[in-house]
């Protein structure tokens, strides 16, 4: 599979200081990368959990999320379970189930990317802004949350990087947010966070136009 590196405008912010800017760079795949509790699993297991992927893209059914379950009660430091078991209820649009897993993955898992990255979609959803900094330990870049790692999956990249965009543009960087999103453009245009990172920072002609009349009023 291919194999690219990315180089790019970098934001990290610390509490009561400025922005600052650098430029960072590393190596992004599209090769599965797993983590080391996934990795100390027996391949019967891994096999299973494997499966996990593709059954919950589609509407799962009450034997999907029963087996996911139980794997998570066998395996609770397995953090991608967590993961599925959240899609799994989005799919089926239990709201409440959804925030409770996506919430218990961060508590126990805090560490864990994706855990992170979901955790802030909801606190967006919220508009909870000001506790994505937390979430991401004040730091605005894969390199810097994770400085033992040069390579990343382009899901890990696309969606971090659409996350950190949409928080810049509600805090109102607008610069910054549009520069995530060019990257994005360029390696994960087909992604639905570079598409929901699109609509923030280019609303539609009537939603410009219906702002525009509720400020003139």
């Amino acid at each position: 599979m291919p194999k690219e590196k990315i180089r790019r405008l970098h934001a990290s912010s610390r509490k009561n200081r400025a922005q600052q800017i650098k430029i960072l760079e590393y190596d992004i795949t599209y090769d599965p990368i797993q983590d080391k509790n996934y990795n100390k699993l027996p391949d019967h297991i891994k096999d299973q959990i494997d499966k996990f992927y593709y059954l919950v893209q589609k509407k799962p059914d009450p034997a999907t999320i029963f087996d996911l379950e139980n794997l998570i009660e066998k395996f609770p430091n397995v953090p991608m379970l967590y993961n599925y078991l959240s899609i799994a209820y989005s799919r089926l649009k239990n709201r409440e189930k959804f925030l409770e897993i996506v919430e218990r993955n961060f508590r126990m898992n805090p560490d864990y990317l994706f855990a992170r990255l979901n955790y802030a979609e909801v606190c967006i959803q919220r508009g909870d802004y000001g506790k994505i900094s937390e979430i991401f330990d004040h730091k605005f870049d894969l390199q810097l949350l994770y400085p033992k790692r040069e390579k990343f999956h382009i899901s890990e990249v696309a969606n971090f990087m659409g996350i950190m965009g949409i928080y810049f543009f509600k805090m109102g960087k607008k610069e910054i947010a549009e520069n995530h999103y060019k990257i994005l453009a360029e390696i994960a245009d087909d992604y639905p966070i570079t598409k929901k990172l699109h609509k923030q920072l280019h609303p539609g002609f009537l939603k410009r136009l219906i702002k525009s009349m509720i400020g003139n009023n």
